[in-house]
């Protein structure tokens, strides 16, 4: 790869061990995927969960860490900022209800320090998968480097922002260089539409378009649909389809035209080109996609989860509406998962009260995979689970050999307060 001379003086170490070790390893990324330069970049979304984590993105590799190289680290890193707007993905504890999540001390106390380093380095640690509804949110034609797969479809597609699916290492990296590797989707001929998606059956709400989203995702794969008949979707549909996508497949990028900011018309998304191959969205499909994604979905149910991806101020006003003076059943439990600035405006327009009067948890920072896969903690019970999502639909029953129930919001909040299927 071509450097610049402050690149390469980076390179050589006259900037520290950190910088050294990011700029030595995007080097490595892209001259592996055929970059010639980097470029900069205004925005990063990357993981930044606990120290120790962190701290193995950078040598000494392949280990487990001591405390005091993990304190070495810390130090080393604190010392350097960010060169971008920063936010991290989604979290694994609630920072103020973790008890109820039965996170441990232990635990809390490591995430804790790992929010006051991301504090000191420039990081916000917002802990949440749609930091485009919130604190980040780039413009048209903005270069990034996000990790989450469901964010970068979304600024991808809607935002007309380009980020390539970054690892989270990547991502740190690039925030604290400042720059990326110059491929993959931040180039035009890399956008254009590969498959057509014919949608021709009505779509009623959120699980219809998560099963849309998957049959699509298990369709093209690494390729980018375009879709025919679809209707203008709202924000919250919008961040569905993107989020359902991403459970079966690898899509950076979609294409609605008349909606996305690059597909005014079908043959403007394709530039020209043909579709390699049309699929057909259609009420057998559909059924296919529910019959799959519902597993053994009859009997008690433990779990209802509501939130992947988080859920916006009106999803929460809706779910309060729906729940206003009634109550969960005993002995099942309704999780609600939002960004943490969306639930301070739920708590101070009393959203979150109606909520927890009936018994259900608002939760921020993450969701259950986040939650109980990536951390030690207290699992409550999920034998069966019931979910508007079809991502968690997917994710749940393969983490926790759950069996799932996957329908419409109104749905599961009147399984929650019936308790069962």
């Amino acid at each position: 790869m071509r450097l610049t001379g402050e690149q390469q003086w980076i390179l050589n170490g006259k900037k520290g061990r950190i910088l050294q070790s990011a700029m030595r390893d995007l080097v490595k990324y892209g001259t592996a995927m055929g970059a010639d330069e980097f470029i900069p970049i205004r925005s990063a979304h990357t993981s930044f969960n606990v120290i120790s984590k962190v701290a193995r993105c950078f040598p000494p590799r392949g280990r487990v860490l001591t405390r005091e190289e993990v304190d070495k680290f810390s130090k080393e890193l604190a010392a350097t900022r960010v060169k971008v707007r920063t936010t991290t993905n989604g979290g694994i504890m609630d920072l103020k209800k973790w008890r109820e999540m039965g996170t441990d001390k232990a635990t809390y106390d490591l995430v804790m320090q790992t929010v006051e380093l991301a504090r000191k380095c420039g990081i916000m640690a917002t802990y949440t998968v749609t930091p485009y509804l919130t604190d980040n949110i780039p413009l048209y034609g903005e270069h990034c480097s996000w990790s989450e797969s469901s964010a970068i479809l979304y600024i991808n597609s809607f935002l007309g922002a380009r980020t390539n699916r970054d690892a989270s290492e990547i991502s740190l990296y690039s925030a604290l260089l400042g720059i990326t590797p110059n491929f993959g989707m931040h180039l035009d001929e890399n956008r254009k539409g590969t498959n057509l998606v014919d949608v021709q059956c009505e779509l009623e709400n959120i699980s219809d378009l998560g099963a849309l989203g998957y049959f699509t995702g298990d369709k093209v794969g690494m390729g980018i649909p375009v879709f025919k008949n679809l209707k203008r979707l709202v924000v919250e549909e919008a961040a569905c389809l993107c989020a359902s996508i991403n459970s079966p497949g690898a899509v950076s990028m979609l294409h609605i035209p008349g909606l996305t900011p690059e597909a005014p018309t079908i043959e403007a998304a394709f530039k020209g080109d043909k579709p390699k191959n049309t699929y057909i969205f259609d009420e057998s499909a559909k059924r296919e996609v529910y019959n799959y994604l519902n597993h053994e979905p009859e009997g008690k149910v433990d779990l209802v989860f509501l939130g992947c991806p988080h859920k916006t101020l009106y999803d929460i006003k809706e779910i309060a509406r729906m729940l206003e003076g009634k109550h969960i059943a005993k002995d099942t439990r309704l999780w609600i998962t939002t960004a943490s600035s969306i639930r301070c405006s739920a708590e101070e327009l009393g959203y979150a009260q109606i909520i927890e009067d009936s018994g259900a948890e608002l939760f921020v920072g993450g969701c259950p995979v986040c939650y109980y896969v990536n951390a030690p903690g207290k699992r409550p019970n999920m034998s069966r689970v019931a979910t508007d999502s079809a991502r968690q639909s997917f994710s749940m029953r393969r983490s926790f050999h759950s069996d799932i129930f996957f329908g419409n919001t109104e749905r599961c909040i009147d399984i929650a307060i019936k308790g069962g299927v």
